[in-house]
C-alpha cells in the first residue's frame, strides 16, 4: 500500500510537470490518473490559492477577511462580480458597516441564475438563523471580522490560529485549515509549518496506509520519509506536512477507484492549455 501511494504522489506530480512543459496528453500511462480529477500534490498549486495570492492590499484584516470568505465561496466569478459591483475587491468593511449590501447584490447575482459556491465546502448555518447557503456566508464572515480577526492577528502560533478560527461558528476543521495555510503562503518570513490538522480525506488515506495510527502522526513521518528522499519537489522544497495531508486526501480517491472502478470519459483538465508560471510564498 505504501508503495502505491508513494507511485501515486511521484506520478500525479509529474503530470503537473508535464503540463508546464506544454506536453499533450496524455501526461501518464496510469490506468486511474489519467482519467481521475485529482489536486496537485503541492497545496500552494490549489488554484483557490493561487487567485488569493494575487488579490490586491496588504492590511492584515482584510487579508484574513478575504481569505475567510474566498474559501467559503470558492469560486472567482463570485469575487469578478463584487469587484465589478464594489470597484475593488470585498474588504473587512464591507462586512461590518455594510454587510446588507454585500448580501442584497449577491441575492441578485444568484438570481440572474450565477452560481455563487464553488460545492466545495458546506456553510453550517447558526441555529436560529434562516437557513440560507449565501445568508450564512455573509453572516459567518461578519462575525469572523466582529469578533474573531483581532484575536487571530494576536496570536503567535498557528494552533493558537487555527483554534480561533475554528471557534467561528461554521467552519469547522477542515476550512480553518485551508484558511490557516492559505494565511501562511502569504507571510514574508516563513512562518512555523509545523502544525496540522488532517482533514476527513486525510483521515481515510492514512488509515489505508496505518490503520492503527493517527493521522496526524502518519503526516508527519511521512513528511520526514520525503524531505528525505527528495523524489518530489517544487522549487527546490520537498512536500510540506498541508501538502502531505493534501496526498493522503487524493490516495483515498485514489485506492477507491482501484478498488471499485467507474466507468468514466476521458479527463478533461478545468484549465487546459498553457499553465501559467505559479506563484509562490516569498519565503519559498
Amino acid at each position: 500500500m505504501m508503495d502505491l501511494y508513494t507511485g501515486m504522489v511521484e506520478e500525479r506530480h509529474k503530470i503537473w510537470l508535464a503540463r508546464q512543459d506544454d506536453a499533450p496528453q496524455p501526461w501518464t500511462k496510469d490506468p486511474v490518473l489519467v482519467n481521475l480529477k485529482m489536486t496537485n500534490m503541492f497545496r500552494v498549486l490549489d488554484p483557490g490559492s493561487q487567485f488569493v495570492f494575487d488579490l490586491d492590499g496588504d492590511d492584515p484584516v482584510d487579508v484574513i477577511t478575504r481569505l475567510v470568505f474566498y474559501r467559503i465561496t470558492n469560486r472567482p466569478s463570485t469575487w469578478y462580480a463584487l469587484r465589478t459591483r464594489l470597484g475593488r475587491y470585498p474588504v473587512a468593511a464591507d462586512f461590518t458597516e455594510n454587510p446588507e449590501r454585500i448580501t442584497a447584490f449577491l441575492d441578485l447575482y444568484r438570481n440572474l441564475g450565477n452560481p455563487i459556491f464553488s460545492g466545495a465546502y458546506i456553510i453550517i448555518p447558526e441555529p436560529g438563523t434562516a437557513n440560507d447557503k449565501m445568508e450564512g456566508a455573509v453572516r459567518l464572515t461578519h462575525t469572523f471580522v466582529t469578533e474573531k480577526a483581532e484575536t487571530f492577528l494576536d496570536a503567535t502560533t498557528q494552533d493558537e490560529r487555527f483554534a480561533v478560527l475554528e471557534s467561528t461558528p461554521g467552519l469547522g476543521k477542515f476550512l480553518s485549515m485551508q484558511i490557516l495555510t492559505d494565511w501562511a503562503y502569504l507571510q514574508i518570513d516563513e512562518p512555523d509549518l509545523s502544525f496540522i490538522m488532517a482533514g476527513p480525506g486525510a483521515r481515510r488515506g492514512a488509515a489505508l496506509l496505518h490503520p492503527t495510527k493517527k493521522a496526524e502522526d502518519v503526516i508527519y513521518d511521512l513528511t520526514v520519509d520525503w524531505m528525505d528522499h527528495q523524489t518530489v519537489t517544487l522549487a527546490g522544497r520537498s512536500l510540506t506536512l498541508m501538502d502531505v495531508q493534501n496526498t493522503l486526501c487524493e490516495f483515498s480517491k485514489y485506492a477507491r477507484e482501484i478498488d471499485t472502478p467507474r466507468r468514466k470519459t476521458a479527463y478533461r483538465p478545468a484549465h487546459p492549455g498553457a499553465q501559467p508560471t505559479p506563484i509562490l510564498p516569498q519565503w519559498w
